[in-house]
């Protein structure tokens, strides 16, 4: 059990260790003029007369999800990510159990 621990905390400490680095590294985004138009009442009017709604709504999700991976935005993904690998790692390792000990039903 006490490796399942150290392992999770590893990973835990890693991911957050390189979202913590990530974020005091990172560098304000330029300012983009596209995105001031693309905020626009009028830019959303024409994409929608365009593509309809669905193309709107594929645009606002692809500019949140682009957006994850830039800047100190990518911090938080990286911490996120850390903490959901963690996790998965710890139920996934506490169900299995060792062959090397016989006909106990301790878990990790």
């Amino acid at each position: 059990m006490r490796r399942c621990y150290l392992t999770t905390a590893g990973i835990l400490c890693s991911g957050l260790a390189a979202s913590i680095t990530i974020y005091l590294s990172a560098e304000d985004e330029p300012y983009n003029l596209f995105a001031e138009y693309e905020g626009s009442k009028k830019f959303v009017y024409e994409l929608e007369r365009i593509g309809g709604k669905g193309a709107v709504v594929a645009n606002e999700f692809n500019n949140w999800f682009t957006g994850m991976w830039h800047g100190r935005h990518l911090a938080f993904t990286v911490a996120c990510i850390a903490v959901i690998i963690a996790i998965g790692y710890y139920f996934v390792a506490s169900d299995i159990k060792p062959h090397h000990q016989e006909g106990k039903n301790r878990k990790c």
